[in-house]
């Protein structure tokens, strides 16, 4: 079996108890859709399809799904990972024919590179988007998109409209949304406020002093 290549088997719909029988035995109800195919119910090793993503490092990473009985491998692109909310294991996933020729949408993860000056002076960095929606070929959706924020400083944000997609590749998410920012603690600014200026006396409470002085 080639490296990116991910063995699959058809299945019954099942009831809960078949579902629950498969993945005692370390097999994921998946399916398989396509715009112009009917959708094909499969089960695949959860510890293969998991090895295969942590090779690609990326969950928009183009895979060939070879079908038990001699049809050809399919390519297809990981859409959506059912976890159980508590353990986190795989309970289910959704597989997108994909044709090489054709532009898909994807949601490509974000990842941020070095500590803001910002940082360094005090500040916290807040965390907006964590993935760009995007459009290409799929040969070209990279496996993530990596953002320098070195150089943000206090007050300083990153937007959508600051990211140079790579090559093929064209940004959908709203040029205005907030990746990253650089924030100023409570705690920070209360402790650098100047003391508040003692209030000069009223200028009744002087004449009276005045008064009193010459009593």
């Amino acid at each position: 079996m080639e490296a990116n290549q991910l063995r699959v088997s058809k299945r019954e719909k099942g009831t809960q108890a078949y579902v629950k029988e498969l993945r005692r035995r370390g097999l994921l109800p998946a399916v398989i859709y396509g715009k112009d195919s009917p959708d094909l119910l499969v089960s695949v090793n959860a510890k293969e399809l998991q090895k295969l993503l942590n090779a690609k490092g990326s969950a928009t990473a183009i895979l060939d799904v070879a079908l038990e009985g001699g049809e050809e491998p399919k390519k297809v692109m990981v859409r959506e990972m059912q976890r159980d909310p508590v353990a986190r294991t795989l309970n289910h996933v959704d597989f997108q024919l994909v044709n090489m020729n054709e532009v898909i949408s994807a949601e490509v993860t974000i990842h941020l590179i070095g500590t803001p000056v910002g940082v360094k002076a005090g500040g916290v960095i807040q965390h907006g988007l964590r993935t760009l929606e995007v459009e290409g070929l799929p040969a070209d959706l990279p496996p993530r998109i990596d953002l320098d924020v070195s150089h943000l400083d206090l007050h300083d944000k990153l937007t959508v409209a600051d990211v140079t997609p790579p090559k093929g590749i064209d940004i959908v998410s709203d040029p205005d949304q907030v990746i990253a920012s650089i924030v100023v603690p409570r705690a920070v600014v209360e402790t650098t406020e100047e003391p508040a200026k003692a209030e000069e006396p009223k200028e009744a409470e002087k004449a009276n002093g005045a008064k009193a002085e010459e009593a």
